[in-house]
Formats: C-alpha cells, sequence, structure tokens
C-alpha cells in the first residue's frame, strides 16, 4: 500500500499502544505464606531429623497445587520508562537517546530529520517515489554502488535511509568496531550521492514493474479501495505511472535530494556496546560538522474524508471476498483515543476473546480472520475499521453478523469481565514496546518528533484504567454508527448481489492522478 501516513497500517495488540509508553517491568514477588509459617516454627535440629521421614512427603505435597488454577503469580507491575533519563541535547538543534546494551558487540544508530515535504506537481512523483532507493544504491561521489555494497558486505554492517511526508531517516547497524567508519560512511553517503546512473536504471525497471502488477494480490486492490473510497484527491496519494517512472533522470533526482537530511531539527537513537559518556563526546563532534539549511516551513495538507458512507465493490474474480469496513475517527490527542481503543479490542481487537471472532469464527465458521482497530495517529484524523475475509457465498452474512455484534456492543456494553480482560491486556502490552534498548531508543526519538510527553506511558495506563462500561457503549455508538461507515469489498460482482445496493469501481480508476 502507497499511502505515506498510517491510518490504514494494520496493527495488533501492541499497535493500539503506539500511542503509549513504558520502561522496565518490575515484578515484585508475592510472599508464600506457607513458607514464612515454616520458617518461623522450624524445629530443633535434633527433632527435624527424628521426623524427617514424615515430614519431607508432607511439606513436598503441600508446595503444589492441587490444580494451575491454584496457582499464585506475583503482581504484574510495570514502571514506565521515563525518555529524560536516555535523552541527550547535544546543541540547539540536535537532541538524541542514549542507552548503552553490553549484551552483543553491536550499534543500532538512528537519525530522524523533521523535514516535511509534498510534491507541487504530479510529474515529479516518479523522481520522489524512487528518491530513497537511489541515495542508498547509488554510490557516493567517493564510492561506486558496487564498492559501497562491498565495503558494507565486508564488515557485515547495514546502511539505509528514507524520505518521507513528515520525517527523513537515515539507518546504521554495525559491530561496535565499525562504527567510526559508519559514522563517515553514513555522511559520505547521503550528503553526496552519485545517483549512478546504472543503478538508477535498475530501480526505474523495478519501480515499472511494481506498478504494472500494483493490483496483482486482493489484499493491494482492497488498500487501494479504501483510500478511493475515503479520501479526496491529495498530492499525498498521488501514483506515479510505469511510464513515468521510465522517464525519471539523474537530473531529477539531484533537484528533489537538494537540502534533504540537512533541514529542521535533528533527532538520533543510538544503543548498543558502547561507553555513554565517550559516545556523547564523539557524536557531539560528528554533528557540529553536519550541514544544516534554514528550519524547513513546508506546510504539509491533511488529509481530507469525502464522508460518503455505502459500499464500494472493485469486481475481481477469487473465491474470499476481501472486507473492510471504515468510519472517520479522531487526530490524536484526543479524550476519545483511550475508550474506543478498550471497546476496539472488546468488539474485534482481542483475538479469539473479542466479540466479533466469536461471532464470526467460532460460533459461524465464517471467517479465518476478523478484526478491528482504532487508529492511532498525530498527522491525520485516523479511521477506525474492521477487516476480514470470507468466502465469497458468506460476505452477506458476516457483514450482517458484524452489524449485530456492533449494535448489541452499543446498546448493553461489556460485561464486567470483557471490560477488565481488555484494560489488563492492553496494559500488560506495554513491555513489547520497550523490548530491547534499540526500540526504546526509536521510540523516544518518534515521540519527541510528534510532541509527546515524557509521561505519555504513564499517562497511558491511567487512562486505560480510567475507562469506564457506559464510555465503551457510547464511543461504539459513535464510531462504529453504520449510517457512517464505509464498507470496500474486492470479490466477484455476480455473486455478491446479496450484499445490498453498491457502488461498482473499476479497478483501473483507483490511482490518484489529481
Amino acid at each position: 500500500m502507497k499511502i505515506r501516513h498510517s491510518i490504514f497500517a494494520l496493527t495488533a495488540t501492541a499497535s493500539l499502544i503506539a500511542c503509549a509508553s513504558t520502561a522496565e517491568q518490575k515484578a515484585e514477588p508475592v510472599q508464600n505464606a506457607q513458607s514464612t509459617v515454616q520458617a518461623e516454627n522450624s524445629v530443633s535440629a535434633e527433632s527435624a531429623t527424628a521426623t524427617a521421614n514424615i515430614s519431607a512427603p508432607s511439606a513436598k505435597k503441600d508446595s503444589f497445587p492441587a490444580t494451575y488454577k491454584d496457582i499464585v503469580f506475583p503482581e504484574f507491575k510495570y514502571v514506565a520508562p521515563n525518555a529524560s533519563d536516555a535523552r541527550i541535547k547535544l546543541s540547539e538543534n540536535v537532541t538524541g537517546y542514549v542507552i548503552e546494551d553490553k549484551t552483543l558487540p553491536l550499534v543500532h544508530f538512528n537519525i530522524f530529520f523533521d523535514e516535511p515535504y509534498v510534491n507541487d506537481k504530479i510529474e515529479n512523483e516518479a523522481a520522489f517515489e524512487l528518491l530513497s532507493a537511489m541515495f542508498r544504491r547509488g554510490g557516493s561521489t567517493k564510492l561506486s554502488p558496487q564498492a559501497l555494497d562491498d565495503s558494507l558486505e565486508f564488515i557485515a554492517a547495514s546502511l539505509v535511509g528514507s524520505v518521507g511526508t513528515f520525517t527523513s531517516v537515515i539507518s546504521v547497524e554495525c559491530m561496535t568496531k565499525d562504527f567510526p567508519q559508519m559514522l563517515a560512511l553514513a555522511k559520505e553517503v547521503f550528503l553526496s550521492p552519485a545517483f549512478d546512473a546504472e543503478a538508477l536504471e535498475i530501480q526505474k525497471a523495478n519501480a515499472a514493474n511494481a506498478y504494472e502488477h500494483r493490483y496483482d494480490n486482493p489484499a493491494s486492490v482492497l488498500n487501494a479501495l479504501e483510500e478511493y473510497a475515503n479520501y479526496k484527491p491529495n498530492p499525498r496519494l498521488w501514483n506515479a505511472t510505469a511510464e513515468e517512472f521510465r522517464k525519471v533522470k539523474r537530473e531529477d533526482l539531484v533537484k528533489l535530494a537538494k537540502g534533504r537530511f540537512q533541514s529542521g531539527n535533528i533527532i538520533f537513537a543510538i544503543s548498543g556496546d558502547f561507553s555513554k559518556d565517550s559516545m556523547v563526546t564523539e557524536l557531539k563532534k560528528y554533528f557540529e560538522t553536519w550541514p544544516s539549511n534554514a528550519k524547513n516551513t513546508t506546510v504539509v495538507p491533511p488529509m481530507t474524508h469525502k464522508n460518503k458512507p455505502g459500499i464500494y465493490l472493485v469486481d475481481k474474480d477469487i473465491t474470499q471476498a476481501n472486507i473492510s469496513i471504515l468510519a472517520p475517527f479522531v487526530k490524536r490527542p484526543h479524550a476519545d483515543y483511550y475508550p474506543t481503543a478498550v471497546a476496539s479490542f472488546i468488539l474485534g481487537g482481542g483475538s479469539f476473546s473479542s466479540r466479533l471472532m466469536t461471532r464470526v469464527r467460532s460460533d459461524n465458521g465464517l471467517a479465518y480472520s476478523i478484526h478491528s482497530h482504532a487508529g492511532n495517529d498525530y498527522r491525520d484524523t485516523s479511521y477506525v475499521y474492521i477487516r476480514l475475509q470470507t468466502k465469497v457465498e458468506s460476505a452477506a452474512l458476516a457483514l450482517k453478523l458484524i452489524q449485530e455484534e456492533i449494535d448489541k456492543l452499543a446498546k448493553e456494553g461489556p460485561t464486567d469481565e470483557e471490560l477488565a480482560h481488555a484494560k489488563k491486556t492492553l496494559i500488560e502490552s506495554l513491555p513489547s514496546l520497550f523490548d530491547s534498548p534499540e526500540n526504546s531508543t526509536i521510540l523516544f526519538a518518534r515521540d519527541q518528533m510528534l510532541g509527546k510527553k515524557d509521561s505519555h506511558y504513564i499517562d497511558y495506563v491511567n487512562e486505560i484504567n480510567a475507562v469506564t462500561k457506559e464510555q465503551v457503549k457510547a464511543m461504539i455508538a459513535k464510531y462504529f454508527d453504520a449510517s457512517k461507515m464505509t464498507t470496500s469489498i474486492v470479490g466477484p460482482k455476480d455473486k455478491l448481489k446479496d450484499i445490498g445496493n453498491f457502488t461498482l469501481v473499476p479497478i483501473d480508476s483507483l490511482d490518484f492522478r489529481k
């Protein structure tokens, strides 16, 4: 899917909390009352010896619960990590997050540049889409593409970069001993790109081929149909054609690359096998010589919704109907996010514990998987959605059952058990966001880009715990309202007549060209 923002990205439970936070898990063991009593009432050594053959079997028996239900686990406690503990400010416009990790002799280094960009002409779209790959694949003014590849392969290092709508990123992974060399190489490749002509031809051919096969997969068609059915035209949705890819010249890339990785604030994330103090000193010298242009003032046009509910269908001769149901949600931060995240978990986000999975899959066997999600976006107004695949013949029934579950939850609300389980699962999934120093530093950096508070993940726990049954009812009724939802379906039109009135969308009209 081509979209350059996150509203349609499929996200599992951890994605629901991509808005949240955390730190190190600290489990406090529950004191074993029986062991305490035994210790306080221990007998003398002489007495113990005399009764060893009798008391030992009894003690062993008592140390194991009768069933697994009687097992007592330590209380789950998770203290969210504070970004400020890892934050280092090198200069007015360079901030970073540094965490030592002596586990392996590796370094993970990411640099984020706050430099928004939007094409002003559709003719530039093909070059822009090729730009990210060409920074790395096109070599530098000192190194040919082949020499660059050989250098990285020889030391088993990775160097990649990308330019996006809001942020440009450079990523380095290497052995600790090779890090100084990789720092110099990163600066060489991304500040002095060569955009080698031969490498460009390869990338152009790959892009043109990908465009020509973009709708071979039903899932890709569904993604494009979702955009078509829900968004008004926007430069951020433009699609370059195969012919436009083939016409891209080196000069086009040079023009678009001017000033990239050089404007706006810089936020870096680094973790690995090093001394923090020494690394901070090294990076301060490194960024002192990094060129910096005036702050980027580009205004990115927001995504705007069509707000035209209904059923939209792309005719494709397949046996499984690919279905998504969407409705506009909120742009974060917003008070409705947390209660809706809990409500969506109960409706369809909680895997086999969710109502939709129980009703559509377990009870009726209509789909292998079905899930709902409350979008988490700080750049644009997001969506709530439900997605599933089902046999073409059962599509109408599946849609009917989904609507019944939405109506029931909006009217009756969740049970106490459902609400407690949703809160517990969402909160206990937080540690997965911080499962490595690398992921922690990257998350801190991205959060700063979005303007999140240091207390974000602490606040998340409190907000989730505060959600009530009445709020769940209200959010389902407000955001999963059928009159506001757009249903996108990919499947054979002749076999889907019983789904109701639908708008047939030709597949060749899905590309945004204006």
